[in-house]
């Protein structure tokens, strides 16, 4: 995960203002090195939804908005979107890592117990080592305007 410059002092006051709590030590040492961070591809295992990956790391800054802007987001402290427009969050009361998937309400996936044990269980993921079989592939449809040198 690459190295990001820490947030400011006055983020950190906001944030622990409007979720009314203080925040976190292992996610204030994190954030102090990796706020806001792009990480390589990864995956991770997600309740039962098999799969999902940390697309970017919610910064300080962003954690505020993404509270404010996500009906139905829970009070918790956003910390890394997915690919999808669903995030991972810890949860204030127990310091648990949990998936929140923006198309279904009030259920919450446990991901890991803490944001240690969450970042050991992030893997790298290859897309080459995915493979289907010809029967798995049903339809497919490609803008040609996504790559005009195939024509």
């Amino acid at each position: 995960i690459p190295q990001m410059p820490e947030p400011s002092q006055s983020a950190l006051m906001l944030l622990e203002d409007i979720l009314g709590r203080k925040l976190p030590p292992e996610y204030i040492d994190f954030i102090g090195i990796h706020d806001g961070a792009t990480p390589e591809d990864n995956a991770i295992a997600v309740g039962n939804y098999n799969e999902s990956g940390v697309r970017r790391f919610i910064s300080v800054a962003d954690a505020l908005a993404v509270i404010a802007e996500f009906e139905g987001f829970p009070i918790a402290i956003p910390l890394a979107e997915d690919g999808c427009g669903n995030f991972f969050f810890i949860d204030q009361g127990n310091g648990g890592v949990f998936f929140w998937d923006h198309e279904i309400d009030d259920e919450h996936a446990l991901v890991a117990p803490n944001l240690n044990l969450f970042l050991e269980a992030l893997m790298p993921f290859d897309s080459s080592v995915v493979k289907l079989a010809p029967e798995q592939v049903k339809y497919a449809w490609i803008d040609p305007s996504f790559k005009p040198e195939f024509d």
